[in-house]
């Protein structure tokens, strides 16, 4: 019975067709890997044969073939070793940047909201270890087995010559060590990877809690989140002791084996000699070379459970793969009649109802239209939806019920550089990378030039601050920002928007954690940046600036879920919406 299942199997073929690794430096590999055990199992038989041989007392002459082979046989294998692992090594790191390539790319085709409903964390395991479990099959499993296969036809061929019987003995131990130890190890890791998902889940939960602890603490949920850490550990390692059973059987079946063989060869060996069918010299060499062919499937256990892991890797990375292609004939046809001609209508929600994907509604925000040139402020409590909203708008998920249209054509189903063309969206946690100034500008649009990025960083308020840099535009920023301020990090995500030529700039929270000065500033800058011709959607919690907004709309809780309850320009709110100016004095006394 097949340890692995066809759908299993399928996407493992897939996975190594991306791979892409190239053929020419794997059979480098395997003949490298050959030579180094073959070398091996040469210098057990010439070691053996030279040994019997020199207790005979024969000429000197005799024994200097052999001395000679031991002393290359013992070379060899340290050189073709080394060979073998410079080559192998070569085609996985490879296969691995192709498959990682590949998946990168299909992400950044992919439909924004199919790509927006994974988590950081699964994502994560996905494109960093299960794309490295992927390039360990070549190096773990699909070269041990081929020189498992090569140097066992060897070894037999030595033994076979001289003593068939203890050839055929040979054999079938071989085929235990080799295929019924593998197959047995299988079983047990397919065990342990049919709860992979916890593995996941506690990848997730790290995350939240390195990067959301001090929330977590506020809520009082940080100790619920350790204990459910804590139980998926647990689980994990129930899953682990239940595997190792069948490792160790197969363990103990590799070295049965080899001592099966050892046995039986001194006593058919021993036979044969007393009936003058074998030589004493050539008894000594299918005793002892065994030894070392077993050697080639020592690795077969480890190759076999790799191939588990490797089968769930491919199978994680194919749903990502699959998740991401292309809308359905019917949805791109139905695409391709609505996007033939953008009206330049602007951003337009109808009937709209929001939530992230298999949740709950989370609001019902009904209609909503933002034009070119238009500043608009989207307001209320924490945790209402907001975010969630404007997610939904630039078509990063897809609303419950009703529709976004961007210049006339759905957003969810639009290709993601057709609306990057169009839209961008910085979000709260937007990453700034470990490299120059210049190069997070161009993130926003990659052919920035030094003056425009220059102006682009004056606009959003850091001319200052980069008239200090050591290095100007070429001074490299620590991991995520950690080299700059809260403030500078805001106004950098700030010029990388800036840089896009899209003409709709939908910004998520600017002034969290900036105190309220500096978020005023930088939320009246941010209304101000379209200048008459971009469209600028903004979510905050900062009232005070948003006399420079266009208009303001307010959420509230409406019968458990999220709606619009007032809109109008930030002084009529203040005027005639009693939370409204609560809230704004409240931050008066601030």
């Amino acid at each position: 019975m097949s340890v692995l299942s066809k759908a299993d199997r399928a996407a493992l073929k897939r996975a190594i067709e991306l791979l892409d690794y190239d053929k020419a430096k794997f059979a480098a590999s395997v003949a490298a890997g050959t030579g180094a055990i073959g070398s091996g199992v040469a210098l057990g038989a010439t070691s053996a044969w030279l040994i019997a041989r020199a207790a005979q007392l024969p000429p000197v002459l005799d024994l200097s073939v052999a001395s000679v082979g031991v002393r290359a046989f013992g070379v060899g294998k340290a050189i073709f070793r080394y060979l073998e692992r410079i080559a192998s090594h070569w085609v996985a790191l490879y296969g691995m940047s192709n498959l990682r390539t590949s998946l990168y790319q299909a992400l950044a085709d992919a439909r924004t909201d199919r790509v927006a409903s994974l988590k950081r964390g699964d994502l994560l395991a996905r494109t960093g270890a299960d794309v490295d479990e992927v390039g360990n099959l070549v190096v773990r499993s699909m070269l041990p087995a081929a020189v498992a296969l090569t140097v066992s036809l060897i070894s037999l061929a030595i033994v076979g010559i001289l003593s068939p019987l203890i050839g055929l003995v040979f054999a079938l131990c071989l085929a235990i060590a080799g295929i019924a130890a593998p197959w047995v190890a299988m079983h047990g890791a397919a065990w342990q990877e049919a709860h992979v998902e916890d593995r996941a889940v506690l990848g997730s939960d790290s995350l939240t809690l390195l990067e959301h602890a001090s929330e977590l603490r506020v809520s009082g949920r940080l100790a619920q989140m350790e204990a459910a850490r804590e139980r998926t550990e647990a689980r994990i390692q129930r899953h682990r002791d239940a595997a190792a059973r069948p490792l160790a059987l197969a363990a103990a079946l590799d070295i049965l084996a080899l001592g099966i063989t050892v046995v039986a060869a001194i006593a058919i060996g021993g036979w044969q000699v007393a009936t003058g069918d074998l030589s004493p010299v050539n008894y000594v060499v299918c005793v002892l070379t065994p030894l070392s062919g077993f050697e080639a499937t020592q690795r077969m256990t480890d190759a076999g459970i790799q191939l588990i892991r490797s089968a769930a890797a491919a199978r994680r990375i194919m749903e990502i793969l699959d998740g991401a292609d292309a809308p359905s004939a019917d949805v791109a046809a139905a695409h391709a009649e609505r996007a033939a001609e953008p009206d330049g209508s602007g951003l337009l929600a109808n009937n709209l109802t929001i939530g992230w994907p298999g949740g709950p509604d989370v609001g019902y925000i009904g209609s909503l239209e933002v034009r070119r040139g238009e500043s608009l402020a989207i307001v209320g409590a924490s945790g209402i939806g907001k975010s969630t909203l404007l997610s939904t708008l630039a078509g990063l998920i897809a609303p419950h019920t009703g529709s976004v249209r961007l210049d006339g054509r759905e957003v969810s189903e639009l290709e993601r550089a057709d609306v990057s063309k169009t839209l961008i969206l910085t979000a709260e946690d937007a990453h700034v990378f470990a490299t120059s100034v210049l190069e997070n500008v161009r993130v926003g649009r990659g052919n920035v030039t030094d003056a425009e990025a220059r102006e682009l960083l004056e606009r959003a308020g850091l001319g200052d601050w980069l008239a200090q840099l050591p290095h100007g535009l070429a001074t490299q920023l620590g991991s995520d920002a950690t080299t700059m301020s809260g403030g500078e990090r805001r106004r950098l995500l700030l010029a990388r928007a800036l840089a896009s030529t899209a003409d709709f700039l939908l910004l998520d929270e600017p002034g969290e954690h900036l105190d309220p000065i500096t978020a005023d500033r930088l939320i009246a800058d941010l209304l101000h940046a379209g200048d008459g011709e971009r469209a600028v959607v903004l979510v905050t919690h900062h009232l005070s600036a948003l006399a420079a907004a266009d208009r303001v709309i307010v959420l509230g809780t409406v019968d458990g879920i999220a709606r619009v309850v007032a809109s109008g320009t930030h002084a009529e709110l203040a005027a005639s919406n009693e939370a409204y100016a609560w809230a704004l004095a409240q931050e008066g006394e601030q």
